[in-house]
């Protein structure tokens, strides 16, 4: 057992890698050695302010530090809600695609529907203005809605949440097929990313930027987008300038009857 440094300066016991054997499956304890980092930082926060709490009953009460020290207490208490709620979409997601590796066929359906109309939905159910978005192209796919809604949902709530505060947020979407794979491009005119950090950002936890240049986020919604495209065999890229905005493009084997997919 070792102690390994955290980001916050603090350290925690790091326990041997687990190896497989016949009990069971990996366990990828630096996820979750992580995941307790993440969440025992905004803890503190607010322990810190319970104390403040009990020693405003029998002092003076500073109004100004209380304030300060509210606004902390519920950074700290979304950050925790933020991550938790990814992280059960990360763990609902895996046993997901888990319970269907044996059979991939199973994550799609009998049933077409319109990527386009899904993409509308998707933009409407995060928040987003219907006249800040704009869809060109159609098709339709047969992966199973609930599953493709999770790459759809985190990307275009990227889009939304990295806008640009020096123009107003325009999402242009399109969507194309080929005879095997359909494809979604998603453009945005936000505040873009440093290249740099590509490579990681797909990873648990990443967040684009580091020390104060980095972005809000549980840096999941990105690795839950990449784990279902790779189960559908397909893949995902990102482009930016760092300045003008983030381009993200998905592609999958739309496995759709071909009379039924030629939507224009």
């Amino acid at each position: 057992m070792s102690l390994e440094p955290l980001s916050d300066g603090s350290t925690a016991k790091s326990l041997p890698e687990s190896t497989e054997d016949s009990s069971g499956p990996v366990i990828d304890t630096k996820y979750l050695r992580r995941l307790m980092h993440d969440l025992s930082a905004p803890t503190r926060h607010v322990a810190f302010f319970s104390g403040f709490v009990d020693e405003a009953l029998t002092e003076p009460l500073d109004l100004d530090d209380a304030r300060r020290s509210l606004q902390t207490v519920r950074t700290a208490a979304e950050r925790m809600q933020q991550l938790t709620q990814m992280v059960t979409l990360h763990m609902k997601c895996l046993e997901l695609l888990h319970s269907t590796s044996s059979d991939p066929s199973q994550r799609y359906g009998a049933d077409e529907y319109s990527v386009a109309t899904m993409v509308a939905d998707v933009w409407q159910k995060i928040g987003g203005d219907v006249v800040t978005l704009t869809v060109q192209g159609d098709t339709k796919t047969c992966v199973q809605r609930d599953l493709m809604e999770i790459p759809l949902t985190q990307l275009l709530r990227n889009a939304l949440m990295f806008n640009s505060e020096s123009r107003p947020l325009q999402v242009v979407v399109a969507i194309s097929k080929t005879n095997e794979m359909t494809s979604v491009a998603i453009q945005d005119n936000g505040v873009g990313f440093d290249t740099r950090y590509a490579e990681k950002i797909c990873e648990p936890f990443e967040c684009l930027g580091t020390g104060k240049d980095r972005r809000d986020g549980a840096g999941l919604g990105l690795t839950v987008a990449s784990l279902v495209i790779d189960a559908l065999s397909g893949s995902l890229r990102m482009e930016s300038d760092g300045q003008s905005g983030t381009k993200v493009s998905i592609s999958w084997p739309h496995h759709c009857k071909k009379s039924v997919c030629d939507v224009e």
